[in-house]
């Protein structure tokens, strides 16, 4: 069983309206583009600082844990 996405039931919609195989691609792409040229226009109307990358000297480094002194055994593992 293979669950249908959006992708395909708009490939229905566009067979059933006699669109040919070949132009599907592109009118996917279309409405996609077009949905996110409406996200970004709505991100850039915000006050809030749009996510995205972050410039280096923002972002955070790993320096990992910090060195601890380790017990000295006396030399017997059991």
């Amino acid at each position: 069983k293979i669950p249908l996405n959006i992708d395909g039931a708009t490939a229905v919609i566009y067979g059933e309206l006699g669109f040919p195989p070949p132009l599907t691609r592109g009118l996917f792409v279309l409405s996609r583009s077009v949905g996110i040229l409406a996200h970004a226009w709505e991100q850039s109307q915000q006050s809030d600082r749009n996510k995205g990358p972050l410039p280096r000297e923002w972002l955070w480094a790993y320096t990992g844990t910090p060195v601890r002194p380790f017990p000295q055994g006396d030399g017997d593992s059991k």
